[in-house]
């Protein structure tokens, strides 16, 4: 809830499937900038976690 509540403040509704079809489309442009890169996570039962590889 904390990521929804960043963005959309003005507290409208929204489901978690909003959510995650923003970050579907998301990794899908990064994919496409860089084809090796897997920096979004899935955390089951948490959320997403941004994590960059060195």
């Amino acid at each position: 809830m904390q990521l929804m509540d960043q963005i959309y403040p003005d507290s409208r509704i929204v489901t978690d499937r909003t959510i995650d079809s923003h970050i579907k489309n998301l990794r899908k442009k990064l994919t496409d900038i860089n084809p090796d890169t897997d920096c979004i996570k899935s955390i089951y039962g948490m959320g997403y976690k941004f994590e960059i590889s060195a």
